[in-house]
């Protein structure tokens, strides 16, 4: 069965702070977010993985753990949006530092998450799970607008994709001319 490279980004909690802080949807003390994948073979295959790769995953803003959300396959919380654009942003900063090629990746695709996470699409908040009450078809002024600027944060997306993708090529570029 092939992985599944959807994830989801969660709020982290700051350590050290007193056990009363621990609600974050009350105190919204969490001001970091860490991806978790979705599917468990997904992560079991990167904590299989070398460990170069793990950390290069770690370091770029991955917990190594199970998190679902709720969103369909292909689909991410909007909320995520700006969190996900600094994930994109942090896995081309680190493909300098960690050298990937001739590892062992046990069974995780890199080019299946690339292309998982290039055409994951954005769902609003309110379509993740029935509002209570909402018998009516209609769209509310507030999900059309959401909807709006889900469009216009996705050319925000698109630029940090461009961005990864043009640093995988030059990486890979240099791995092919570096042949012993």
């Amino acid at each position: 069965m092939a992985l599944r490279y959807d994830f989801d980004m969660v709020a982290m909690a700051p350590t050290g702070l007193p056990d009363r802080f621990d609600d974050l949807a009350v105190t919204g003390v969490a001001t970091e977010k860490v991806a978790m994948f979705r599917d468990a073979e997904t992560v079991a295959a990167l904590k299989a993985a070398d460990a170069v790769v793990q950390a290069y995953f770690t370091e770029s803003g991955f917990a190594l753990q199970e998190y679902n959300s709720g969103a369909p396959p292909g689909r991410y919380p909007m909320r995520d949006e700006d969190a996900r654009i600094a994930l994109i942003d942090r896995l081309s900063a680190n493909l300098d530092s960690y050298d990937l090629a001739d590892v062992n990746w046990a069974g995780f695709d890199f080019d299946a998450f690339m292309n998982a996470l290039s055409t994951a699409e954005p769902v609003e908040d309110e379509l993740l799970a029935p509002m209570p009450g909402a018998g009516s078809s209609v769209l509310s002024a507030d999900i059309i607008a959401a909807r709006g600027e889900s469009r216009r944060k996705k050319g925000r997306r698109m630029l940090a994709l461009g961005g990864l993708l043009l640093g995988l090529v030059l990486l890979f570029y240099v791995a092919s001319q570096t042949v012993l």
